[in-house]
């Protein structure tokens, strides 16, 4: 259930493995019914995985992966919120006498990881003393602090599990509750550092790869397929007694880009597809002929943005794109409607702010400000900021330097791409050049580790609750990748490095929310992080797709069935696999 920010890259011969219970587990029993036992699911992606190492994973094209065999104490409803059992039975919060709080699990019995080795407390207590409180993690462990930046005492009796915080902490069950359990037994010997941590379950290293969810990654081809099978010991059964997942296996095929992904999908080799809203009405035109079922649903949660970088390498370009003008002349050069009427046919919404209005959390506020396309106060404001136009028509800064910059995003997604497009385009009209420059989204993600690029178009998913973006927001986070603290980034020179009030105010609200139980007093901060980003365009938000999801008639989904519609929380970056363990196929 590990819902931190992450980066978005979107938008065979069946081996039957049998279930094995002679162990008799305490049984979760699911609310599924009548499902088939057997089948492949097959998908398409368009970037295989980084890593198989799910707290050095920071973008989506592992954590895709990743979270098909994750496992923690809780897990999440339909609505992305911590109410459903998992390895814990029962649970609770109290507050205590000297005024902190106290979350404490019931651990369900009898439960076996992948390779058949039992998964118990002692696994929960490893993953939290030997790699979340050391921070052997990619983003770090101040989600899992309290507004004083504590972390919390862990006690175990018997089968309880207690996390006790000092002070009030609201976020316990998302947190502490929600964390990846990790097998005690295969890494106790590799979470000496943080750097033995990070080069372990690599995707070279397949074979080591253990888990307590339903499918486990058995073959990764760089570039052609990864491929997970069912684990024969996972612990959920249906109502009518079938042991969980009803599929046999997962077959990511790995393809050059989304039209590759709508082709394959159109040929029938893939069962389920998450089309481009540009693709959508020739797609919808096919499904009764081809048996397709059809799921158009709100915004999607996820946010798509462009980031300039406050730390890049040349101090030129550091300079414009630290100057609130100039992101904001950029948020007034990019026509979202006219995007979102041609591009998108209509299924998108505009965004000027880290949240889509199909969040619990948005604020409407927003909207007001202003931000639509406006070539005329695009000039203004760079005008206010120093810069002019020299005889060519060129913009210059205020020392005379002609303003030119790279932009990059990952070129396999064609909305991604055809927006990198339409910005050149924009800010051609402003004088401003772009280089624009697409690339593999891994090596995109990679890139953004270091000082040496200026612009990316590029998207975050996670958690609907902000709260779950501290990675992202705090000042020092392990996603604050347009401007990488010194604390972070080796390479920061202190000297040359700065917060903008904005970043510095919303650091923190993201660390005093910890502490707020009242709703409304909570909502109030919320609503003031939106202003802040949206008000200073930090990072310049483009356009949101409708949750859009074609799969063949034959594939039974459980949110479909049940809600009618996709889960809109639990995997918004791949409508479908929201309970993937329930899916399953006609045979």
């Amino acid at each position: 259930m590990r819902k931190l920010l992450v980066l978005l890259v979107v938008a065979l011969s069946a081996l039957t493995i049998f279930a094995q219970e002679a162990y008799n587990p305490e049984w979760l029993i699911a609310d599924v019914e009548g499902g088939q036992k057997g089948g492949t699911l097959y998908l398409a992606t368009t970037s295989g995985p980084k890593t198989l190492n799910t707290y050095w994973a920071q973008e989506t094209s592992s954590s895709i992966i990743i979270n098909q065999g994750g496992v923690s104490l809780l897990s999440s409803d339909f609505y992305g919120q911590p109410t459903q059992p998992s390895l814990a039975k029962d649970w609770g919060v109290e507050r205590t006498a000297d005024g902190g709080t106290l979350y404490w699990f019931e651990m369900r019995e009898g439960v076996k990881w992948s390779d058949g080795h039992p998964l118990t407390v002692d696994d929960v207590v490893f993953t939290w003393e030997k790699i979340i409180v050391p921070d052997l993690t990619a983003d770090g462990n101040d989600v899992y602090m309290d507004a004083e930046g504590n972390l919390p005492e862990l006690t175990v009796e018997g089968n309880r599990i207690m996390f006790k915080y000092p002070t009030v902490f609201r976020f316990g069950l998302e947190t502490v509750g929600g964390f990846a359990i990790m097998p005690k037994h295969a890494l106790e010997d590799k979470v000496t550092d943080a750097e033995t941590f990070q080069s372990t379950w690599t995707v070279e290293q397949v074979d080591q790869i253990v888990v307590g969810g339903p499918f486990k990654v058995t073959e990764y081809t760089e570039g052609v397929r990864v491929v997970l099978e069912r684990n024969p010991y996972y612990f959920e059964k249906s109502k009518d007694g079938v042991q969980l997942p009803y599929l046999d296996r997962i077959v990511f095929e790995i393809v050059t880009d989304t039209n590759v992904e709508r082709l394959r999908f159109e040929a029938g080799e893939t069962d389920m597809h998450g089309p481009a809203a540009k693709d959508f009405p020739a797609l919808r035109a096919q499904a009764d002929e081809k048996g397709w079922n059809v799921i158009v649903g709100p915004a999607t949660a996820g946010s798509n943005f462009i980031a300039f970088n406050f730390n890049a390498a040349d101090p030129v370009h550091r300079a414009w794109f630290r100057n609130d003008n100039f992101r904001k002349a950029v948020a007034y050069a990019f026509d979202k409607q006219t995007i979102i009427d041609t591009l998108y046919n209509g299924l998108a919404v505009p965004n000027y702010g880290p949240r889509t209005n199909s969040s619990a959390f948005y604020n409407p506020e927003i909207e007001e400000l202003g931000f639509r396309y406006s070539l005329v106060t695009a000039q203004r404001l760079l005008r206010e900021a120093g810069f002019s136009w020299n005889e060519k028509g060129e913009l210059v800064d205020w020392d005379g330097n002609v303003v030119e910059f790279e932009l990059n995003t990952n070129g396999e997604n064609a909305v991604r791409n055809e927006t990198a497009v339409i910005l050149v385009d924009s800010l051609a009209k402003l004088g401003i050049k772009v280089n624009y420059r697409p690339m593999q989204f891994n090596a995109v993600v990679q890139k953004m580790y270091s000082a040496n690029w200026d612009a990316i178009i590029i998207g975050l998913v996670g958690g609907d609750d902000p709260g779950w973006g501290t990675n992202v927001w705090l000042l020092d986070g392990g996603l604050h990748f347009w401007n990488w603290s010194p604390e972070v980034m080796e390479w920061v020179d202190p000297d040359e490095y700065w917060a903008h009030p904005a970043e510095q105010r919303i650091d923190e609200i993201m660390r005093v929310q910890r502490s707020i139980l009242d709703k409304d007093e909570l909502q109030e901060l919320w609503d003031e992080w939106q202003m802040l980003v949206a008000e200073n365009q930090i990072l310049v938000y483009t356009i949101s797709q409708n949750y859009l999801n074609i799969h063949k008639n034959t594939l039974h989904l459980y949110p479909v069935e049940k809600y009618g519609t996709i889960n809109p929380y639990g995997y918004s970056y791949s409508p479908g696999l929201w309970k993937i363990e329930y899916a399953w196929k006609e045979q």
